[in-house]
């Protein structure tokens, strides 16, 4: 289990590091344009499209932040009526559920770019339409990952847990 922390420390850390950056980005760009625009009457006519692509990365890292901390959109009710020795494997089942889904939406969005987009289409300053859009799968397959490694932390949970009434 120490390997499956280690790699969600290092994920999280990794994906952390590019959230704020941008967002920082972000961030600037949309202050920076506000500032062009009302100071000195004109703007970078690249800036609202990029500060547009960060909204996406910034949006798929935040989704997988929320999904490490379990603050994702889940339906929770069935915790709430299962006991404590349940929950951890219901739990893992719905998370490999996840993980699934999230590995065909990586197919899908893999699919969009390499078939929907122009290979040689340039957004702004010499980055490729394709290159921007590969945050979707990308962020699709963290959170896949993400989830694999919350259904196998489960399971080793609900392995380790002692039986029922064996403290008595």
């Amino acid at each position: 289990m120490r390997l499956v922390k280690l790699i969600d420390r290092g994920l999280t850390a990794l994906v952390t590091a590019v959230l704020i950056i941008s967002f920082g980005l972000m961030l600037v760009l949309a202050v920076g344009q506000v500032l062009l625009r009302q100071v000195l009457h004109t703007s970078l006519a690249w800036g609202d499209l990029a500060a547009r692509h960060l909204v996406i990365w910034v949006g798929f890292f935040g989704a997988y932040l929320a999904s490490r901390r379990e603050q994702h959109f889940h339906i929770g009710f069935l915790s709430q009526i299962l006991g404590p020795r349940a929950r951890p494997w219901v739990g893992a089942v719905t998370d490999v559920f996840a993980a699934a889904i999230c590995v065909a939406l990586v197919a899908a969005s893999a699919t969009f770019i390499t078939v929907g987009l122009d290979p040689k289409s340039v957004l702004f300053l010499g980055i490729r339409q394709t290159t921007a859009a590969l945050v979707v799968p990308a962020g699709f397959l963290l959170m896949a990952v993400q989830f694999v490694l919350h259904a196998v932390l489960s399971v080793a949970g609900a392995l380790a847990a002692p039986p029922a009434g064996a403290g008595d």
